[in-house]
């Protein structure tokens, strides 16, 4: 495989092994009582009701089905709701401990670290390209401490549109002056990853994880099918 002057990754499920549960009972009872304290009274079951209906609204603000978001309008309208104006510190802390109450796992993989060395060493630049909602990526980077492993970051929840839409990819390449000749995308997801590498005619690598869909297309340059991981650095053109 040839060397690339730039490595853009996914996180979720390509770097990052993560498991959530926003259905657990428990997380909509600890979210209503984290609001109660902070003046916003809310039972559990409407808790929960009120969090799916103004993340509906939010959505069916743009026509476009590859649209996101920022989660905070959600979590700063929950306190509006019941007459508190959240200021920018209580949202922050508050989309923390709503994720943290979901959270059932969250761990790097182990390939990630040395890999991101080797690819320091030889000079290219690594960057984030994440479907995600910032309020909840950004504390978990400095979490896994790899927030300042990137070059560059751009997320969807920011960027206000998603993988596999091209703009996103554009926002990134365009922001950081990056060549998609020169560039390769790896992710765990073909229908946004590597759907989304293939719109500028990027090489692209795709790891199959435990959360990667069954489907077989778009196929990627490189595929890593199994968890074989020793493999990487040759396959992403780091030698040896």
């Amino acid at each position: 495989m040839k060397g690339y002057s730039n490595y853009i990754f996914d996180l979720y499920g390509t770097l990052v092994d993560i498991l959530t549960d926003e259905e657990d009972p428990r997380h909509h009872e600890l979210c209503s009582a984290w609001y109660s304290e902070h003046g916003a009274r809310y039972e559990p079951a409407e808790f929960r009701s009120e969090y799916l209906r103004l993340c509906a609204e939010e959505q069916s603000e743009n026509p476009d089905p590859l649209y996101e978001f920022d989660i905070r309008r959600v979590f700063r309208s929950l306190y509006a709701e019941k007459g508190i104006e959240a200021d920018h510190r209580l949202v922050e802390e508050t989309a923390v401990f709503f994720r943290i109450t979901s959270l059932k796992k969250l761990r790097l993989y182990p390939w990630v670290v040395p890999v991101f060395e080797r690819i320091r060493r030889k000079g290219s630049g690594i960057y984030l390209l994440s479907n995600a909602q910032a309020a909840f990526t950004l504390p978990e980077l400095r979490l896994l401490g790899i927030a300042d492993s990137f070059d560059g970051i751009v997320i969807s929840s920011e960027a206000g549109v998603r993988k596999p839409s091209p703009l996103i990819m554009r926002k990134l390449l365009e922001r950081y002056g990056l060549d998609p000749a020169g560039a390769v995308m790896t992710g765990n997801d073909r229908l946004t990853d590597i759907a989304c590498a293939g719109a500028f005619g990027m090489d692209s690598f795709y790891i199959r994880t435990a959360t990667s869909g069954s489907g077989s297309l778009p196929r990627a340059k490189f595929e890593l099918l199994d968890e074989n991981y020793a493999e990487l650095p040759h396959m992403l053109g780091l030698g040896e």
